[in-house]
């Protein structure tokens, strides 16, 4: 999981890609629908999921 735009999401795959301008990112797709691009140098704030 990870803490993005206020909420935990579940992440359900993530790639590395290069941007537009040659940088290194993160392209990670939620299992609540979406997607998100992280600069390869953002801090990305983790977590296990919840076991229920």
């Amino acid at each position: 999981m990870i803490g993005y735009e206020g909420k935990w999401r579940t992440v359900r795959t993530a790639r590395v890609d290069r941007g537009p301008m040659g940088g290194l990112a993160v392209v990670v797709t939620w299992e609540e629908n979406g997607a998100a691009r992280f600069p390869a140098g953002d801090e990305l704030l983790v977590r296990e999921p919840d076991a229920d």
